[in-house]
């Protein structure tokens, strides 16, 4: 589970801080940096896992990362910090992850590596007491090329296969219709090619009692999800049973319905890395579903002042959005998901250029930050 992000001269972002709470909706209008945000989470879990970040990056070229300024010094690199809380036998561990890229010489940049460090204190404030409580009190850093003892490696190790491999969604519904080979026990992919063969994995559980009820919540014409196993192709494909119209093919779902089976799916499969990330939460599903959505969501996700929630595999959903009936909707039943990204000309240091600043959504009264009309302007539009 994230619990805070910190970026400093990546894209749009210098200097920015940002809590995390187990259910995160990012809205804004376009061009604030939720996508760059995303762009930031997925640079940093390609170098924990020893990939190449730099030209791996799906937007923009390896020069095209770091920020850029309109005046003064130009900036020589950036870092992305992620701090996690982590589930390892032993309790809770406080993991910070650190990637980054810097510019030595000449316009591109050069890979930083990257670090990896924890701690197990309990005068943390940004965790409830019942986190506090079960926190194993370990330290230890590991870098690229580390000679840390084994002993601190093979913690490593047992934190990096706890935090998975990121979590990402970018559900390409195209994929998602096709059948799933029998031998893929991964879970749900990044564009949720082998959803047949997670729901293949998933049919005789309770995990898939529980997704079928919140699915056919959100679409009520549904009535069931039929999984089925072509022996012969060791093949997994599967049918919605619609209301009126018996069984429907993967082949013909609308990708709306898609999308929406797919991230239910990650959300419950045990399986899947604890956090789920996907943009614009709303495509393809009316407004009236996508509010019903959002309620089953944020049953879902882990309360961490709960010691009974604590007890069970931890839980977080980060969305981005444009919709208004998003904004709503959450303001309603969970306000402290709510943060509006948006863009500000910043000028320290020397440099002026154009930043994402985070502020959360709050009532007039209730402290620093922006109010719920703010939240509707930046995405665009209120709400009669």
């Amino acid at each position: 589970m994230i619990t805070r992000i910190e970026i400093d001269g990546f894209k749009s972002f210098r200097n920015f801080t940002l809590d995390v709470p187990p259910l995160l909706a990012l809205v804004g209008p376009t061009a604030g940096g939720k996508s760059n945000l995303f762009d930031a989470l997925d640079y940093e879990a390609a170098a924990r896992a020893g990939g190449f970040p730099l030209v791996e990056s799906g937007r923009g070229r390896p020069h095209e990362l770091v920020h850029r300024v309109a005046n003064g010094r130009p900036v020589d690199g950036f870092s992305i910090r992620v701090h996690r809380l982590v589930r390892v036998d032993e309790g809770f561990i406080d993991v910070v992850s650190v990637a980054g890229a810097g510019v030595d010489a000449g316009p591109c940049p050069a890979d930083r590596g990257h670090h990896l460090s924890w701690s197990g204190t309990d005068q943390d404030a940004r965790f409830p007491q019942a986190v506090r409580d079960r926190l194993w009190r370990l330290a230890g850093t590991v870098g690229d090329g580390s000679t840390a003892p084994d002993t601190v490696l093979s913690t490593a190790r047992r934190i990096v296969a706890a935090i998975g491999d990121g979590g990402i969604l970018a559900p390409d519904p195209r994929a998602m219709r096709g059948p799933g080979w029998a031998a893929d026990l991964r879970p749900l992919a990044r564009d949720g090619a082998n959803l047949a063969a997670v729901l293949g994995r998933l049919r005789d559980s309770a995990a898939f009692d529980d997704l079928t009820a919140d699915l056919t919540a959100v679409i009520p014409e549904v009535e069931r999800v039929v999984p089925e196993f072509d022996d012969k192709r060791q093949e997994w494909f599967f049918d919605l049973i619609i209301d009126g119209q018996g069984p429907v093919p993967s082949t013909l779902l609308s990708a709306g319905t898609l999308r929406t089976l797919g991230l239910l799916t990650a959300l419950h499969d045990p399986e899947h890395p604890g956090v789920v990330m996907i943009e614009e939460i709303e495509t393809g599903l009316p407004p009236s579903r996508v509010a019903e959505l959002l309620r089953r969501v944020q049953t879902r996700v882990s309360d961490l002042a709960d010691a009974d929630s604590l007890e069970r595999p931890l839980r977080q959903v980060i969305v981005t959005s444009h919709s208004p009936v998003v904004v709503a909707g959450l303001y309603g039943i969970r306000p402290d998901s709510l943060v509006v990204l948006n863009t500000a000309v910043s000028a320290d240091d020397g440099r002026t250029s154009r930043v994402t600043v985070a502020r959360p959504a709050r009532e007039d009264g209730d402290g620093p930050g922006s109010y719920l009309g703010d939240c509707l302007d930046a995405v665009g539009r209120g709400i009669s």
